[in-house]
Protein backbone atom coordinates (compact mmCIF):
# COMPACT_ATOMS: atom_id res chain seq x y z
CA UNK A 1 0.00 0.00 0.00
CA UNK A 2 1.03 3.28 -0.69
CA UNK A 3 -0.02 6.22 1.61
CA UNK A 4 1.19 9.69 0.61
CA UNK A 5 2.81 11.28 3.62
CA UNK A 6 4.13 14.62 1.59
CA UNK A 7 2.12 15.91 -1.42
CA UNK A 8 5.06 18.44 -1.76
CA UNK A 9 8.14 16.21 -1.70
CA UNK A 10 6.08 13.80 -3.77
CA UNK A 11 5.33 16.37 -6.65
CA UNK A 12 8.83 17.78 -5.84
CA UNK A 13 10.15 14.70 -6.55
CA UNK A 14 8.62 13.87 -9.61
CA UNK A 15 8.59 17.22 -11.55
CA UNK A 16 12.28 17.67 -10.46
CA UNK A 17 14.23 14.70 -11.36
CA UNK A 18 15.30 13.80 -14.61
CA UNK A 19 15.16 10.13 -14.77
CA UNK A 20 11.82 9.41 -12.98
CA UNK A 21 8.83 9.06 -14.80
CA UNK A 22 4.92 8.70 -14.19
CA UNK A 23 2.21 7.06 -16.48
CA UNK A 24 -0.58 7.87 -18.59
CA UNK A 25 -3.77 7.19 -19.46
CA UNK A 26 -3.79 3.40 -19.82
CA UNK A 27 -6.08 1.61 -22.28
CA UNK A 28 -8.18 -1.25 -21.13
CA UNK A 29 -8.64 -4.35 -23.02
CA UNK A 30 -10.97 -7.09 -23.18
CA UNK A 31 -8.51 -10.03 -22.89
CA UNK A 32 -9.66 -13.14 -24.99
CA UNK A 33 -13.15 -11.40 -25.00
CA UNK A 34 -14.33 -13.44 -22.40
CA UNK A 35 -11.82 -13.95 -19.67
CA UNK A 36 -8.90 -11.35 -18.19
CA UNK A 37 -5.99 -11.83 -17.02
CA UNK A 38 -2.43 -10.76 -16.80
CA UNK A 39 -1.18 -12.97 -19.81
CA UNK A 40 -3.61 -11.83 -22.21
CA UNK A 41 -3.47 -7.91 -20.88
CA UNK A 42 -6.99 -8.09 -19.52
CA UNK A 43 -5.50 -7.05 -16.20
CA UNK A 44 -2.96 -4.02 -15.67
CA UNK A 45 -1.07 -3.78 -12.83
CA UNK A 46 0.51 -0.14 -11.30
CA UNK A 47 3.48 -0.13 -9.29
CA UNK A 48 4.13 0.93 -5.54
CA UNK A 49 6.40 3.61 -6.55
CA UNK A 50 4.79 6.81 -8.38
CA UNK A 51 7.41 7.76 -10.37
CA UNK A 52 7.24 4.55 -12.29
CA UNK A 53 3.36 3.94 -11.86
CA UNK A 54 1.81 3.24 -15.29
CA UNK A 55 -1.60 4.69 -14.54
CA UNK A 56 -0.52 7.66 -12.59
CA UNK A 57 -0.67 11.29 -14.08
CA UNK A 58 1.22 14.13 -12.49
CA UNK A 59 -0.64 16.93 -11.32
CA UNK A 60 1.67 19.90 -11.78
CA UNK A 61 -1.46 22.68 -10.72
CA UNK A 62 -4.69 22.76 -10.36
CA UNK A 63 -8.46 25.01 -8.37
CA UNK A 64 -10.87 23.58 -6.35
CA UNK A 65 -14.19 24.23 -5.09
CA UNK A 66 -13.92 25.63 -1.57
CA UNK A 67 -15.99 24.70 1.46
CA UNK A 68 -16.59 20.80 -0.10
CA UNK A 69 -14.69 18.15 2.28
CA UNK A 70 -16.15 14.83 4.53
CA UNK A 71 -19.18 15.37 6.88
CA UNK A 72 -18.49 14.99 10.22
CA UNK A 73 -14.51 15.74 9.56
CA UNK A 74 -12.44 18.58 9.72
CA UNK A 75 -11.47 17.81 5.99
CA UNK A 76 -12.28 20.72 3.13
CA UNK A 77 -10.64 22.07 0.50
CA UNK A 78 -8.85 20.06 -2.01
CA UNK A 79 -11.66 17.43 -3.47
CA UNK A 80 -13.59 18.80 -6.03
CA UNK A 81 -11.20 20.24 -8.38
CA UNK A 82 -12.72 22.89 -11.13
CA UNK A 83 -9.38 22.13 -13.23
CA UNK A 84 -6.09 19.74 -12.69
CA UNK A 85 -2.96 20.63 -15.14
CA UNK A 86 -1.33 17.44 -15.89
CA UNK A 87 1.81 16.05 -17.49
CA UNK A 88 1.80 12.38 -18.48
CA UNK A 89 5.05 9.62 -20.13
CA UNK A 90 4.22 8.08 -22.92
CA UNK A 91 4.10 3.76 -21.66
CA UNK A 92 5.89 2.86 -24.63
CA UNK A 93 9.79 3.50 -25.45
CA UNK A 94 10.99 6.22 -25.53
CA UNK A 95 9.11 6.60 -21.91
CA UNK A 96 10.64 10.85 -21.41
CA UNK A 97 8.17 11.75 -24.32
CA UNK A 98 6.02 14.73 -21.95
CA UNK A 99 1.53 14.93 -22.59
CA UNK A 100 0.44 18.23 -21.10
CA UNK A 101 -3.39 18.92 -20.90
CA UNK A 102 -6.53 19.81 -18.30
CA UNK A 103 -8.45 18.26 -16.87
CA UNK A 104 -11.93 20.78 -16.53
CA UNK A 105 -14.56 19.74 -14.47
CA UNK A 106 -18.04 20.17 -17.10
CA UNK A 107 -20.38 18.76 -13.66
CA UNK A 108 -20.28 16.77 -10.06
CA UNK A 109 -22.37 15.76 -7.59
CA UNK A 110 -21.43 13.64 -4.10
CA UNK A 111 -23.38 11.10 -2.71
CA UNK A 112 -22.98 11.53 1.46
CA UNK A 113 -23.06 8.57 4.21
CA UNK A 114 -23.19 5.95 1.92
CA UNK A 115 -23.35 2.33 3.46
CA UNK A 116 -20.07 -0.36 2.86
CA UNK A 117 -22.01 -2.53 5.66
CA UNK A 118 -25.21 -2.00 5.93
CA UNK A 119 -26.19 0.84 8.22
CA UNK A 120 -22.31 1.67 8.08
CA UNK A 121 -22.78 5.14 6.84
CA UNK A 122 -19.38 4.52 5.61
CA UNK A 123 -18.26 7.14 2.92
CA UNK A 124 -18.65 9.91 0.86
CA UNK A 125 -18.77 9.28 -3.18
CA UNK A 126 -17.47 12.03 -4.75
CA UNK A 127 -18.63 11.48 -8.56
CA UNK A 128 -16.97 14.24 -11.73
CA UNK A 129 -17.08 14.78 -15.54
CA UNK A 130 -14.07 16.02 -17.00
CA UNK A 131 -12.64 17.15 -20.47
CA UNK A 132 -9.35 16.83 -21.46
CA UNK A 133 -7.64 19.61 -23.36
CA UNK A 134 -4.83 17.27 -24.73
CA UNK A 135 -7.06 15.43 -26.44
CA UNK A 136 -11.02 16.45 -26.33
CA UNK A 137 -12.16 13.46 -24.69
CA UNK A 138 -14.56 13.12 -21.77
CA UNK A 139 -12.93 11.72 -18.31
CA UNK A 140 -15.56 10.27 -15.05
CA UNK A 141 -13.71 10.63 -11.80
CA UNK A 142 -14.23 9.19 -8.70
CA UNK A 143 -13.05 9.86 -5.12
CA UNK A 144 -14.46 7.30 -2.33
CA UNK A 145 -13.62 9.07 0.81
CA UNK A 146 -14.14 7.47 4.52
CA UNK A 147 -15.78 8.52 7.12
CA UNK A 148 -16.12 5.88 9.69
CA UNK A 149 -13.00 3.87 11.59
CA UNK A 150 -14.28 0.60 11.91
CA UNK A 151 -12.27 -1.84 10.27
CA UNK A 152 -14.53 -1.42 6.72
CA UNK A 153 -12.89 -1.34 3.83
CA UNK A 154 -13.54 -0.49 -0.10
CA UNK A 155 -11.53 -2.84 -2.40
CA UNK A 156 -13.18 -2.17 -5.62
CA UNK A 157 -14.31 0.65 -7.00
CA UNK A 158 -16.34 0.87 -10.31
CA UNK A 159 -17.61 2.78 -13.09
CA UNK A 160 -20.54 1.58 -15.20
CA UNK A 161 -21.91 2.79 -19.01
CA UNK A 162 -19.17 1.58 -21.12
CA UNK A 163 -20.73 -0.57 -23.54
CA UNK A 164 -20.00 0.22 -26.89
CA UNK A 165 -17.46 2.67 -25.98
CA UNK A 166 -13.42 2.64 -24.79
CA UNK A 167 -12.26 3.07 -21.57
CA UNK A 168 -8.74 4.07 -20.06
CA UNK A 169 -7.67 4.56 -16.80
CA UNK A 170 -5.75 6.92 -14.62
CA UNK A 171 -5.03 8.43 -11.29
CA UNK A 172 -3.79 11.43 -9.76
CA UNK A 173 -4.59 12.31 -6.21
CA UNK A 174 -4.89 15.37 -4.07
CA UNK A 175 -3.75 15.25 -0.23
CA UNK A 176 -1.84 13.22 2.06
CA UNK A 177 -4.07 10.40 3.04
CA UNK A 178 -5.01 9.24 -0.82
CA UNK A 179 -3.95 5.77 -2.07
CA UNK A 180 -3.11 4.95 -5.31
CA UNK A 181 -4.67 2.56 -8.26
CA UNK A 182 -3.36 -0.74 -7.80
CA UNK A 183 -4.94 -2.47 -10.76
CA UNK A 184 -8.12 -1.98 -13.17
CA UNK A 185 -10.06 -4.48 -15.56
CA UNK A 186 -13.26 -4.23 -17.05
CA UNK A 187 -15.33 -6.74 -15.16
CA UNK A 188 -17.65 -6.15 -12.44
CA UNK A 189 -15.96 -8.88 -10.14
CA UNK A 190 -15.23 -8.79 -6.73
CA UNK A 191 -13.10 -11.34 -6.42
CA UNK A 192 -8.90 -11.74 -6.29
CA UNK A 193 -8.90 -14.43 -8.87
CA UNK A 194 -6.09 -14.58 -11.55
CA UNK A 195 -8.72 -14.65 -14.10
CA UNK A 196 -11.77 -12.48 -14.21
CA UNK A 197 -14.98 -12.58 -16.62
CA UNK A 198 -14.70 -9.78 -19.00
CA UNK A 199 -17.40 -6.88 -18.79
CA UNK A 200 -17.88 -4.72 -21.22
CA UNK A 201 -19.82 -2.06 -19.37
CA UNK A 202 -17.79 -1.92 -16.13
CA UNK A 203 -14.80 -0.37 -14.95
CA UNK A 204 -13.47 -1.78 -12.04
CA UNK A 205 -10.23 -0.27 -10.22
CA UNK A 206 -8.62 -1.58 -7.51
CA UNK A 207 -7.36 0.06 -3.87
CA UNK A 208 -7.33 -0.58 -0.24
CA UNK A 209 -9.25 2.44 1.47
CA UNK A 210 -9.80 2.25 5.25
CA UNK A 211 -9.45 4.93 7.76
CA UNK A 212 -7.94 1.59 10.46
CA UNK A 213 -5.21 1.75 7.91
CA UNK A 214 -4.31 4.50 7.18
CA UNK A 215 -5.24 4.96 3.78
CA UNK A 216 -8.74 6.23 4.33
CA UNK A 217 -9.37 7.51 0.75
CA UNK A 218 -8.82 7.03 -2.74
CA UNK A 219 -6.79 9.44 -5.27
CA UNK A 220 -9.03 10.76 -7.84
CA UNK A 221 -9.39 7.54 -10.49
CA UNK A 222 -10.11 8.39 -13.71
CA UNK A 223 -11.40 7.06 -16.78
CA UNK A 224 -11.19 7.89 -20.35
CA UNK A 225 -13.84 7.26 -22.87
CA UNK A 226 -14.70 8.14 -26.44
CA UNK A 227 -18.11 8.88 -25.77
CA UNK A 228 -19.26 12.09 -26.56
CA UNK A 229 -21.53 13.32 -24.64
CA UNK A 230 -22.59 11.89 -20.16
CA UNK A 231 -25.89 11.59 -18.54
CA UNK A 232 -27.50 10.85 -15.39
CA UNK A 233 -28.05 6.26 -14.93
CA UNK A 234 -29.30 4.46 -12.21
CA UNK A 235 -26.19 2.65 -11.72
CA UNK A 236 -22.75 4.65 -12.52
CA UNK A 237 -20.26 4.27 -9.75
CA UNK A 238 -19.99 0.43 -7.80
CA UNK A 239 -17.71 -0.21 -4.47
CA UNK A 240 -17.25 -3.47 -2.67
CA UNK A 241 -15.57 -5.13 0.27
CA UNK A 242 -13.69 -8.17 -0.90
CA UNK A 243 -13.45 -9.49 3.12
CA UNK A 244 -9.75 -9.27 2.47
CA UNK A 245 -8.76 -9.42 6.39
CA UNK A 246 -12.25 -11.36 7.03
CA UNK A 247 -14.87 -8.74 6.45
CA UNK A 248 -17.60 -9.34 5.27
CA UNK A 249 -18.28 -9.34 1.71
CA UNK A 250 -20.62 -6.51 0.70
CA UNK A 251 -20.64 -4.00 -2.30
CA UNK A 252 -23.44 -1.82 -3.78
CA UNK A 253 -23.65 0.78 -6.16
CA UNK A 254 -25.45 4.61 -6.76
CA UNK A 255 -26.16 6.42 -9.53
CA UNK A 256 -24.42 9.28 -11.37
CA UNK A 257 -22.66 10.01 -14.19
CA UNK A 258 -22.40 7.56 -17.18
CA UNK A 259 -21.64 8.03 -21.18
CA UNK A 260 -24.19 8.54 -23.52
CA UNK A 261 -24.86 8.86 -27.14
CA UNK A 262 -26.85 11.71 -26.72
CA UNK A 263 -26.39 15.42 -24.80
CA UNK A 264 -26.97 15.62 -20.93
CA UNK A 265 -31.02 16.71 -20.93
CA UNK A 266 -32.50 19.83 -20.89
CA UNK A 267 -31.64 21.71 -16.70
CA UNK A 268 -35.34 21.01 -15.60
CA UNK A 269 -35.43 17.27 -16.57
CA UNK A 270 -31.77 16.81 -15.32
CA UNK A 271 -32.89 18.13 -11.96
CA UNK A 272 -35.32 15.91 -11.79
CA UNK A 273 -33.39 12.95 -12.55
CA UNK A 274 -30.61 14.44 -10.20
CA UNK A 275 -32.90 13.91 -7.14
CA UNK A 276 -34.53 10.78 -8.59
CA UNK A 277 -30.93 8.92 -8.12
CA UNK A 278 -30.96 8.86 -4.16
CA UNK A 279 -31.70 5.24 -4.21
CA UNK A 280 -28.66 3.47 -3.58
CA UNK A 281 -28.41 -0.75 -4.67
CA UNK A 282 -27.00 -3.09 -2.54
CA UNK A 283 -25.31 -6.68 -3.33
CA UNK A 284 -24.22 -9.67 -0.43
Amino acid sequence: MMNFKSVVLATMLAVSASSAYAGNFVTLGSGDGTTLNAGNGGIQTGTNNSNSDKFYIQTTSATYVSGYGIENQDTTGDIVAETINYRSFSTVAPRPTINTGTLTLLDWQVTRAVDLAPGSEQADIFDFVYQDSFDGKLVFGTRYLNRQDNNEEANFLYRYGFTGYSTAVAWTFSSDFDLRMYQAAKTDDHSYNADLPYDADAVRQKGDFSVSEGNPWSGLFLVKTDAQYYTLGEKAIGFYQAGEEGQAIVGGFIGGFVASAVPVPEPETYALMLAGLGLIGFSA
